[in-house]
């Protein structure tokens, strides 16, 4: 009998084993491919990234449509064609990332937000997913509100102090706040929309049939911390990508608590409001 029992121990802890080096395995798989959308085109430029983007899109778009059709590994489509979606409007909203003027930047603001959410949801549809795959449905929506507004109260209390000793900022005063605070709350909202859909929202369920609820957030986290590294709005760099990447968790954590984006939005705003304001103090 014990013979038998430790031999049953045995395939049992080999099978862990096993799971354990095949989740290993979809960690650095979907790591790469996040890593190839969102990270490397930020050290390619012009003509070269184009190209880049054009092969990225059929090379995942090929995929997507070989596992559809393979009975056996079907399972991987919704994720595959996820990375489709994410590089192909990644790439579609390049050009309106940048701006010389306050209404400019919030302009292209919009515009960047449209050319990434809409196609997400029109594509998530077309693939005949339900948009409550992109965490877009009620869930407990309370629970997001008041988390939401907790976390955007906390940074706007503290987004003056941190848009000039975190951001590099200079001291704005009272009255020309005021008059930007229309131009600063569109933009982070807007911004926490397209984010949040773009990096949790399309992700972050395709990563739970292969990972963990937490390893699909650490995941999600990384990626979305090293898609920062463009950033040129503070000194501290290493800091605010070390930042990034706990807030990335925070996002995600609160997304799966409350089954629905509306609480990562207002927090993921409140935490752009002094980065906003930072780079609004010089135009």
């Amino acid at each position: 009998m014990n013979h038998k029992k430790n031999q049953t121990l045995n395939m049992n802890q080999s099978e862990k084993k096993k799971d354990k080096l095949y989740q290993l395995k979809i960690f650095i798989l979907f790591l790469t491919c996040g890593l190839l959308i969102f990270v490397v085109p930020i050290f390619i430029q012009d003509i070269i990234r184009i190209i880049y983007f054009i092969a990225l899109h059929l090379i995942f778009l090929i995929i997507s449509i070989i596992v559809y059709r393979n009975g056996q590994q079907n399972k991987f489509f919704p994720v595959f064609f996820a990375f489709f979606i994410a590089s192909l409007v990644f790439f579609l909203q390049m050009p309106w990332v940048s701006g010389t003027t306050i209404e400019n930047i919030v302009f292209n603001i919009l515009i960047s937000t449209l050319i990434i959410v809409v196609p997400i949801i029109l594509l998530t549809k077309i693939s005949k997913n339900d948009i409550s795959s992109l965490y877009l449905q009620k869930g407990k929506t309370r629970l997001g509100l008041i988390i939401g507004l907790a976390t955007f109260s906390i940074f706007l209390l503290t987004a003056l102090p941190a848009a000039v000793f975190i951001f590099g900022g200079q001291n704005i005063p009272f009255d020309r706040l005021i008059n930007l605070s229309p131009w600063i709350l569109i933009f982070v909202f807007l911004n926490g929309v397209r984010e949040e859909i773009l990096f949790r929202g399309l992700f972050l369920k395709r990563y739970d049939t292969f990972l963990s609820a937490d390893t699909s957030n650490v995941l999600q986290a990384i990626i979305f911390s090293l898609a920062h590294l463009s950033a040129q709005f503070t000194p501290f760099t290493f800091i605010y990508l070390i930042l990034s990447f706990f807030l990335g968790l925070a996002f995600g954590g609160v997304i799966q608590k409350t089954e629905n984006l509306l609480g990562a939005i207002f927090f993921h705003a409140g935490a752009d409001i002094p980065v906003i304001i930072a780079v609004f103090s010089f135009l």
